[in-house]
């Protein structure tokens, strides 16, 4: 920020000299560009219309073919994490979203208005860009636990049950953001995670693409048809089956209306074709530990189980859950914003963040310092409580782990993109919850605030290191690392005399 001025000159002085060796000449297009990218749009655009009219034909056939009425489903969220996988499963029962991240395979049962029976069942998320070789077992068997029968009904399919009047089924979501890219690496690494459920998911599976508002004026088909081959693949594996949800709405009917249309769907399949075949226990103890179902002789994919270390700490240290303005304030105090605190939030007064007394250089020589000789697992582990208490940034621990002769030049990244997904969502997700555009809510927000009696709150509460319960829960050898570094930190402010 001091530099502000001096960097903002520095640019006009580039654009001048810029202009000056163009000799003034303003930039032109080329022609066969815009007509070429003129006519892959058209193209898109006709593949579009043809996969809505397929869809269309498809519910018209659909409709005339009798069903086995439905007493009850169950539905489960998969996908990878940040795809709002909790909140949809909210809004399908109708219940009150529940802080912090899914860890454990989690089931809530609503009987609705028709008398259907619907039990969701939330899942712990994959990554996005690490390989299905990588999820955590206790990740794996937590999923896994999705496919557990219930002892009341078994979930017997249409087709088992057709002498029955009433039947059950189970039916997946896979939760795909529709404002974020999907290759073919994300192909393999869905496909990889889908495996251990057998070959007859896809029959059982809706693609939910959440996040549908950044669509704008874009229908959802010509996302599909531009996005490419990759998400093409996957809409076709799922019969053609998805569905647009809109996370950000006005009112919450619109909510309301989503999820009920999304469990008739859901009902219209599984009750017309449920072939879900659910693996053994014995295959699904095997899935747990290889992360996906091999033939016999066949060869398994070989894990890189340096790397498989390595995430399995970032994912058992870093707190997804935590993303409250402490965090908020380390990662985004200069940016600035026009969103004002909402109504009734006794948070931090926004935006009055503590300047850090620390440079980048001194953080990252002292991290250096304490560091050097430990194993990745150790640096890995050690930097994000250091990150957590906000004395350094995510790329800050990334440089120094990158300088490793251990740290393969393949992995970084796969760490930077993990990364900077987090750091996204959790800036939008304090946004969201803490902030408005409303001057309404704005102005009532800040009398409530200020109403506070307990003033600590508008202030960052230092904890003494010996008393601090974070680093209590912390390894004996992780806990001294990090005392030492944050004792160097601690000694930094300390005045020196002459």
């Amino acid at each position: 920020m001091s530099t502000r001025a001096t960097l903002s000159q520095t640019v006009l002085d580039q654009v001048e000299t810029l202009v000056e060796r163009n000799g003034g000449r303003h930039f032109e297009t080329d022609e066969n560009v815009i007509q070429d990218i003129l006519k892959k749009r058209e193209e898109v655009d006709k593949r579009a219309e043809n996969r809505k009219q397929r869809r269309i034909k498809h519910k018209e056939t659909w409709e005339n073919t009798a069903g086995s009425p439905m007493s009850e489903v169950t539905i489960v969220m998969l996908g990878w994490v940040f795809t709002s996988k909790s909140e949809v499963s909210r809004v399908i029962l109708g219940i009150p979203e529940k802080e912090g991240r899914t860890e454990t395979c989690d089931k809530d049962t609503k009987v609705m208005k028709n008398g259907l029976k619907v039990t969701v069942v939330d899942t712990p998320g994959w990554w996005k860009y690490f390989s299905a070789s990588l999820v955590p077992n206790s990740v794996r068997s937590e999923i896994m636990k999705a496919l557990d029968e219930d002892e009341e009904t078994g979930h017997t399919s249409a087709k088992e049950k057709s002498h029955d009047k009433v039947s059950s089924g189970r039916a997946f979501l896979l939760m795909i953001p529709a404002d974020t890219s999907f290759t073919n690496e994300q192909k393999k690494i869905i496909e990889d995670n889908m495996k251990p459920f057998g070959e007859t998911i896809w029959q059982n599976t809706i693609v939910v693409f959440n996040r549908a508002q950044c669509l704008g004026n874009f229908d959802i088909e010509q996302h599909i048809e531009s996005e490419g081959e990759a998400l093409i693949w996957l809409v076709e594996q799922c019969g053609n089956r998805y569905f647009t949800f809109i996370d950000e709405v006005k009112h919450q009917s619109e909510l309301e209306d989503q999820g009920q249309k999304l469990v008739d769907m859901v009902v219209d399949m599984v009750s017309k074709d449920q072939s879900l075949q659910i693996p053994s226990n014995k295959d699904k103890e095997h899935m747990t530990g290889t992360g996906h179902r091999t033939e016999e002789g066949s060869p398994e994919e070989p894990v890189d189980h340096d790397l498989k270390k390595l995430v399995e700490v970032l994912h058992r240290e870093w707190e997804w859950g935590s993303w409250e303005m402490t965090e908020f304030r380390a990662r985004f105090a200069q940016r600035p914003t026009t969103t004002h605190l909402k109504r009734g939030r006794s948070i931090d007064r926004p935006f009055e963040f503590p300047k850090s007394s620390h440079t980048r250089e001194e953080i990252e020589k002292i991290l250096r310092d304490e560091l050097c000789g430990r194993s990745l697992e150790e640096v890995l582990q050690t930097a994000l409580q250091i990150y957590f208490q906000r004395e350094c940034g995510a790329f800050d621990i990334l440089s120094i782990m990158f300088e490793k002769d251990q740290f393969k030049s393949e992995w970084k990244q796969l760490f930077e993109r993990e990364w900077a997904r987090r750091e996204e969502r959790m800036m939008e997700y304090v946004l969201t919850k803490y902030f408005t555009d409303s001057k309404e809510d704005a102005d009532a927000g800040e009398a409530h605030v200020r109403s506070c009696e307990d003033t600590s709150l508008w202030t960052v509460k230092s904890t003494p290191l010996k008393s601090s319960p974070w680093m209590d829960q912390l390894p004996p050898l992780i806990k001294e690392i990090v005392k030492g570094i944050l004792k160097r930190l601690k000694e930094l402010n300390k005045p020196v005399h002459s």
